[in-house]
């Protein structure tokens, strides 16, 4: 597909029936086209706008980072807006999702990204470019939807494997904040894909939307899918939470292992202290006098001190 790309983002269209690649909306005649946008520029959404008779406020709506998913159609244009996820592996991100918009009159559709959509499986957004009608470019990006939420639980599952074990094994585990970070992607991940599922679910219920007719049995197949992912994403943040329960616990235990053991050493040390103390008085004490009173007084203390320290270490306290 021609794309016209700059710094901040790329168009590309196609002619769905004929496959044929335009560089611009100038150079494309009056037939039924694909539209693609990945990072939104004011000039493309002005053009496309004017071109298709499309309110601009609703393509600005998609730039909107916190726009919820949803189906709205109006008597020149169908506007369906879903959730999909960023690039997880990205630490200076602000959002754990991204919305993006599906435009169409019946005739064309045109897809606006905030960003790439991260997928595993490069086939399918490549089977978008085999679509010719409107309807089946719609299956194709719920299909790359489902598929990415599906791509980025599969890297959160990985770094729950892997931070499992340093918070396991770290008193103070340096992947902490990013377990935390993972916790709070789960939760946004589970919230837009039921989000995505309304939307779904009221395209199956009403599903001829202005000049489009979807396919009820695909859309079900769809739903399935996406259902899935839902119930992956609960049991990763189920898994994330007992990871922390876990963690917390580790840290309870270990607390008071290592107060048992300065209790322990506080009254191995208090028996020699209460020796010196006594004999450090300023009145007459047995012993004053002889010339091996601190050798005498030292065995006395180990004597008392060495069969408490073996009483602890049988109970295992110190």
């Amino acid at each position: 597909m021609s794309s016209k790309k700059s710094e901040n983002g790329s168009i590309s269209i196609m002619a769905l029936e004929s496959g044929i690649k335009y560089d611009s909306l100038d150079d494309a005649p009056d037939e039924p086209l694909l539209i693609e946008i990945i990072g939104i520029r004011p000039n493309d959404l002005a053009m496309l706008s004017q071109r298709f008779e499309i309110d601009l406020e609703d393509l600005q709506d998609v730039q909107d980072l916190d726009e919820r998913p949803r189906l709205q159609i109006e008597d020149k244009f169908t506007m369906i807006v879903l959730r999909v996820p960023v690039d997880i592996r990205k630490k200076d991100r602000e959002y754990s999702t991204s919305p993006i918009g599906i435009f169409t009159n019946g005739k064309d559709i045109i897809v606006i990204q905030n960003d790439v959509v991260p997928i595993r499986k490069k086939r399918l957004r490549e089977r978008i470019h085999y679509s010719t009608t409107v309807a089946d470019i719609i299956y194709r990006w719920f299909e790359i939807v489902n598929h990415s939420f599906e791509t980025t639980l599969d890297l959160v599952e990985a770094a729950i494997n892997e931070t499992e074990e340093v918070l396991m094994s770290e008193i103070y585990p340096s992947q902490l904040v990013w377990f935390f970070q993972l916790s709070s992607d789960a939760i946004f991940m589970e919230t837009s894909l039921k989000a995505n599922m309304k939307v779904l679910r009221r395209l199956k219920r009403y599903n001829v939307v202005g000049r489009l007719i979807l396919d009820v049995d695909r859309l079900e197949e769809l739903e399935v899918d996406l259902q899935q992912q839902v119930e992956l994403s609960a049991i990763y943040r189920d898994l994330i939470s007992n990871a922390m329960n876990a963690y917390d616990s580790m840290v309870s235990h270990n607390l008071n292992k290592v107060i048992k053991t300065l209790t322990s050493i506080s009254l191995l040390v208090s028996v020699p202290t209460l020796i010196a103390s006594v004999y450090g008085m300023n009145v007459g004490l047995p012993l004053e006098n002889d010339p091996l009173a601190f050798v005498l007084i030292m065995i006395a203390s180990l004597f008392i001190t060495l069969p408490l320290l073996l009483f602890l270490r049988t109970k295992g306290l110190v």
